[in-house]
């Protein structure tokens, strides 16, 4: 069960014939979260972290940035943050595939940050909320669901700033409960939030069938998957993190380099100190004569 949480927050892969692509890489997320065919799940998911009905975020949901990650396969800003209204509640969606602390702090500020906007541009705070849904892939919060955050006080009796709200998916949850007990034991939110973390094409298949929302939910995802465009934007996604890693271990590298190269400047220092010839200090420390009379100039 581990392993299989922990592959979730590896680097993603191309598909192949018996898999799809990670469906909670961001720019496929994206793509489902936004597709119309997907309105109906997504409709059902809100009415869990909000306090409107399903058929009430189905008619009045409607998206900020209407653009898919699809159009802009081929352009230098491959994705944009989902953000959604719906009667005066802005939403932003995140998927998280890992808990690291850059991921959490980048998600945290774009949050407050969308609430400055909106006090900045002239809306009234008591007439608009700020929500973000935030898809975790790595339980973060207890064993529960969901997990709301709002301002309230010790006691819990008053809420303050009722318009800044956070909602942590825990997506572990419904994966944990499939596996142990199988799809009968899930709600159909449940099994799309599983949906979207497996990556073995029958198995999504049968947890997706005889249910219409679900079965739509698998089109979109096996549409995408046949996309040239969204591929390149996964690969690409592939590669970035293949360039993060190896940035932070040149990094690393260049560290330890660094403080390999100050310690040995610091041995010679004391060996000049000590009042030991420039020649046996370079035969013992590896440096040249010149380094070592260079060192004893600056000190």
């Amino acid at each position: 069960m581990n392993a299989l949480l922990e592959k979730t927050d590896k680097p993603i892969k191309r598909p192949n014939d018996k898999e799809y692509m990670i469906s909670m890489a961001d720019c496929v997320f994206k793509s489902i979260i936004q597709d119309l065919k997907f309105r109906r799940l997504l409709s059902l998911i809100i009415e869990e972290v909000t306090n409107y009905s399903h058929k009430f975020v189905y008619d009045n949901l409607k998206f900020i940035n209407t653009e898919l990650p699809v159009s802009n396969a081929f352009e230098r800003k491959k994705v944009t943050d989902i953000l959604a209204e719906i009667n005066g509640t802005t939403l932003n969606i995140e998927a998280n595939r890992s808990l690291k602390k850059s991921q959490i702090i980048k998600n945290n500020l774009y949050h407050h940050k969308i609430a400055i906007e909106q006090y900045n541009s002239g809306e009234k705070l008591d007439d608009c909320e700020v929500l973000q849904i935030n898809f975790n892939t790595i339980k973060r919060f207890g064993d529960q669901l969901f997990t709301n955050f709002s301002m309230k006080s010790d006691d819990g009796l008053y809420t303050d700033e009722e318009n800044f709200k956070r909602v942590h998916i825990n997506m572990a949850n419904p994966l944990k409960k499939y596996y142990n007990f199988g799809k009968e034991s899930l709600s159909k939110v449940e099994k799309a939030l599983v949906i979207f973390q497996l990556i073995d094409k029958e198995e999504i298949k049968r947890l997706a069938k005889g249910d219409e929302d679900l079965e739509n939910m698998v089109k979109i995802i096996d549409d995408l998957n046949q996309n040239p465009k969204i591929i390149g934007l996964y690969d690409k996604e592939e590669m970035d993190e293949l360039m993060r890693n190896t940035d932070i271990d040149e990094a690393i590298k260049e560290g330890h380099k660094e403080g390999l190269e100050q310690g040995i400047n610091k041995i010679a220092k004391n060996m000049l100190k000590a009042k030991m010839d420039v020649s046996e200090i370079a035969q013992l420390t590896g440096l040249s004569e010149n380094d070592i009379i260079k060192i004893k100039s600056e000190n």
